[in-house]
């Protein structure tokens, strides 16, 4: 008989494909290399950030990080070193 965290781990493997993660991170890159003007005022800039989050965290989570990481990216901040959050235990770059 299958356990509930037996269940929640087919679930993980099927429901949160890896897909997501990947196309998302593709994107951030192909709009660093040919859309970004390098105008941040943090380092690392918000869409490096993000990516990161993305890496580290997956899709939902990173998403939502890099969100808050825009939002705090305006005319009015004083900008600076902010890194990104990292779990050091898991960190594997996908692309």
């Amino acid at each position: 008989m299958m356990g509930l965290s037996d269940f929640f781990k087919a679930a993980k493997k099927h429901v949160f494909k890896p897909w997501l993660k990947i196309i998302s991170m593709r994107m951030i890159v192909f709009y660093q290399k040919h859309l970004s003007r390098h105008t941040c005022m943090y380092y690392p800039t918000c869409s490096e950030y993000t990516l990161r989050c993305i890496n580290n965290y997956g899709f939902i989570i990173g998403f939502f990080l890099g969100c808050w990481r825009i939002l705090r990216c305006n005319p009015f901040t004083k900008g600076g070193y902010d890194p990104a959050p990292e779990n050091y235990f898991k960190v594997r770059w996908v692309y």
